[in-house]
């Protein structure tokens, strides 16, 4: 496997040799992992020209480029190519080609998603005119979490969660397992997700290292929530599914009630008591 400097050579003899390329960023600079993987900017004069597979022999033997603009535009600015690639000796390269106002706006202005999978750490490591201001952001703050949901906020996260646990249910009931799993796994646990962001960071009374898509969850949850957590993941098998509806349900009761505790809401014990009796109802259908 390329070392690290070798990997930046390679980048920055590229760099330097096209001329459409004005500045080189390096971003998602986290602490040294396992798996090598290297993600950066290119300021580019000629963005249309990245839309083709312009690194297809930069950087060694590819087996593999993804675009991610392509299929996911939404999370990527205006004028952004992105090329995800990997390399047969282990190495990822990931190069975001985007134009000055685009980098711009991401460095300046990038939204706090819940889930982020874009590291938001900068290193400014070639400036060919002078054109950038200073980059330099070495620390991550995107995956910190600190969010009191208001009361509106939370009692409509409430009833989604029950909406869409009543349509998992329904899906599991007819046995149709694709859409069933999609939802648990999905929609279900994306809000069961926010509820438990909520409450680490009300209990903790400070911002909490949520991690990319929660990653941390583990640390920061004790030992028996964690483990009630990981009942959520069923198996492809109805008993295992029904299993986890109860962990999910559990979990939830327990995490909706703290986050009401610590805000001064009402939990509204009637509507999960309500529809846990439709949705029991439902199975004797």
């Amino acid at each position: 496997m390329r070392s690290e400097k070798e990997v930046l050579d390679a980048v920055l003899r590229v760099a330097a040799a096209d001329e459409a390329v004005r500045a080189v960023i390096r971003t998602n600079l986290v602490p040294k992992r396992k798996y090598d993987y290297y993600n950066f900017c290119f300021v580019v004069t000629d963005i249309e020209r990245f839309d083709g597979d312009v690194f297809a022999t930069c950087f060694g033997d590819r087996i593999l480029l993804y675009r991610g603009d392509r299929n996911y535009p939404e999370l990527f600015p205006n004028n952004t190519k992105a090329h995800l690639m990997v390399f047969r000796d282990g190495v990822t390269i990931v190069i975001n080609a985007m134009d000055k106002d685009a980098f711009l706006a991401r460095y300046y202005g990038e939204p706090n998603h819940e889930n982020v999978w874009i590291g938001d750490t900068y290193l400014k490591i070639l400036d060919k005119d002078g054109i950038l201001p200073a980059i330099e952001r070495l620390s991550e703050k995107q995956t910190w979490f600190a969010q009191k949901p208001s009361e509106e906020e939370f009692h409509e996260t409430c009833n989604e969660f029950w909406w869409v646990l009543k349509t998992f249910a329904e899906y599991t009931l007819r046995k149709e397992l694709p859409s069933a799993m999609f939802y648990l796994n999905v929609a279900v646990r994306d809000l069961l997700n926010r509820l438990i962001r909520w409450d680490l960071f009300l209990r903790a009374g400070q911002p909490v290292d949520m991690g990319i898509l929660d990653c941390n969850m583990e640390k920061l949850l004790d030992e028996e929530r964690f483990s009630l957590y990981k009942k959520t993941y069923p198996t492809a098998d109805y008993e295992s599914i029904r299993e986890a509806f109860h962990a999910v349900v559990k979990l939830w009761s327990i995490t909706a009630g703290e986050v009401a505790a610590h805000c001064g809401y009402d939990y509204a014990k009637e509507t999960e008591a309500d529809m846990l009796r439709f949705i029991s109802d439902l199975a004797e259908q």
